[in-house]
């Protein structure tokens, strides 16, 4: 393991553990607050979303928690077999392990929430529209980099060739099996 992918993994942890520890203070201690963050725009107002996801609450499917459960292990395992095609491929890249990190531990907290708190404990109220917790935050920060290098043109993902990469990625998975 190169010195980079270990500090992409201590990230990995500290944002995960941020994100947790963020939610045992707020379920032991602040459960049934609501405060101002920027009225009339953004509160804090925390509840738990026992839909799963975000698609499943707003299209009210009512996929189960086992369903969502399996869904997101097979997402981690696909985010993982992407970030090592890309350091086999591209070689280790800063941009790419941050982006990888932020997304990862999206989907580890989306883990951990539908196992664990049954759900998701979200906190911040965007009033008249959603409530989101800071794994949310994660991913959104993950897509924002994905578009800035995308936008930038950045040198290490011009070299990924979008034509072949599904099917090289596909050859990829099979040789690692």
């Amino acid at each position: 393991m190169k010195i980079e992918n270990k500090k992409t993994w201590t990230g990995v942890a500290l944002l995960i553990t941020i994100e947790q520890v963020i939610k045992i203070i707020i379920n032991y201690n602040f459960l049934n607050k609501r405060l101002p963050i920027l009225p009339p725009l953004l509160y804090f107002k925390p509840m738990f979303n026992r839909d799963y996801s975000w698609v499943n609450s707003m299209l009210q499917l009512n996929v189960g928690k086992w369903i969502h459960i399996i869904l997101v292990i097979i997402m981690i395992i696909l985010i993982y077999l992407f970030y090592k095609y890309l350091n086999t491929k591209l070689g280790t890249n800063k941009i790419i392990n941050i982006m990888f990190a932020f997304i990862f531990s999206g989907a580890m907290c989306s883990l951990i929430d539908k196992i664990f708190w049954n759900g998701s404990l979200d906190y911040i109220l965007v009033n008249g529209f959603f409530t989101f917790d800071l794994k949310d935050v994660y991913i959104d920060i993950f897509i924002g980099l994905m578009l800035f290098s995308l936008v930038l043109e950045n040198s290490v993902l011009k070299q990924i060739d979008d034509k072949n990469m599904l099917r090289d990625f596909s050859k990829y998975i099979l040789r690692k099996s």
